[in-house]
């Protein structure tokens, strides 16, 4: 069980602008990153001195946003499929001064085919959760030796391992959970699944 008291501490400092998205999303029903995940993240790209950033799955531009404010020579790189999202997106990138550190491209992450030498030291996959072990197997080969892979929604609100009512939502917790054993079997990655926010992956690539 999660302690309420440390949860409440972690709480952001969002300059306005983050703060303002995060409403837009509250309001319009777009999913993004909990405030515990993204402290999660940035404090990676901190510790590992991460300034390459592949992002499966933009929605708005929140977690894009907020991972290149960690520092100015943080460059990230975010895949879209939604045109709804992307005209959100470019509209909250091009508004604020962070836009210069980003690059959005538009279509499917399973379909779309970077250059072989695109290396990056973190990618973040949050995308559509059925599809994750396609975007880590996809991805995977543009990840630095040493590099990390992030996945997020690993505990689906809790759900995971847990029957429910729809046979659709089951489906997908079916999914999500075969992910989970996937990346806690591969041996070419240390990876460890932290209860933080909604559930996040860590994937360490050995070499």
């Amino acid at each position: 069980m999660k302690n309420n008291y440390v949860t409440s501490l972690r709480r952001l400092r969002h300059p306005a602008y983050l703060d303002a998205l995060k409403a837009y999303a509250v309001k319009h029903d777009v999913p993004i990153i909990t405030d515990e995940g993204l402290r999660f993240l940035q404090q990676l790209i901190r510790l590992k001195d991460v300034k390459h950033v592949l992002e499966v799955g933009t929605a708005i531009g929140y977690s894009a946003l907020a991972m290149a404010r960690v520092n100015e020579q943080v460059k990230i790189t975010t895949i879209e499929r939604d045109p709804h999202m992307i005209e959100a997106a470019k509209k909250h990138f091009s508004a604020h001064d962070r836009a210069h550190q980003i690059t959005l491209i538009e279509g499917d992450a399973l379909a779309i085919e970077l250059p072989e030498k695109s290396l990056f030291d973190l990618v973040f996959i949050d995308g559509a959760k059925a599809q994750s072990i396609k975007f880590f197997e996809k991805y995977e080969h543009h990840v630095k030796s040493k590099g990390i892979i992030v996945t997020d929604n690993l505990l689906f609100h809790g759900m995971v391992g847990q029957k429910q009512a729809s046979r659709n939502l089951n489906q997908l917790l079916d999914k999500i959970d075969q992910f989970n054993r996937y990346i806690l079997e591969r041996d070419d990655y240390d990876t460890m699944i932290y209860e933080v926010g909604d559930g996040m992956s860590l994937s360490i690539k050995k070499r």
